[in-house]
């Protein structure tokens, strides 16, 4: 599934402890924005992980998941590309 995760966190630490958590799991592609693209086990073991971070009353975190058919309409512009993983790989 692809996912894109994008935070507001007012605490310097904690913001730089989920970016260290979140670079595990996908690519920083813009200030407080990572694309993911993840099994459901590993979707599910980056929201314990941001669980774990978040401070509920003060952090803002959102998490969007796009389906395939969703993935085909997104609007790119100027430089803009999706991190999305290809469909084989090469050893």
């Amino acid at each position: 599934m692809f996912c894109i995760v994008a935070y507001d966190m007012p605490d310097n630490r904690r913001r730089t402890k989920l970016f260290k958590t979140m670079k595990g799991f996908g690519m920083h592609t813009q200030f407080s924005l990572f694309e993911c693209e993840l099994q459901e086990p590993a979707f599910r073991r980056m929201l314990v992980a941001i669980e774990k971070i978040v401070v509920p009353k003060e952090d803002n975190i959102k998490v969007y998941t796009l389906c395939r058919n969703c993935l085909k309409v997104v609007r790119l512009m100027g430089v803009a590309s999706l991190t999305t993983r290809p469909d084989y790989l090469i050893f």
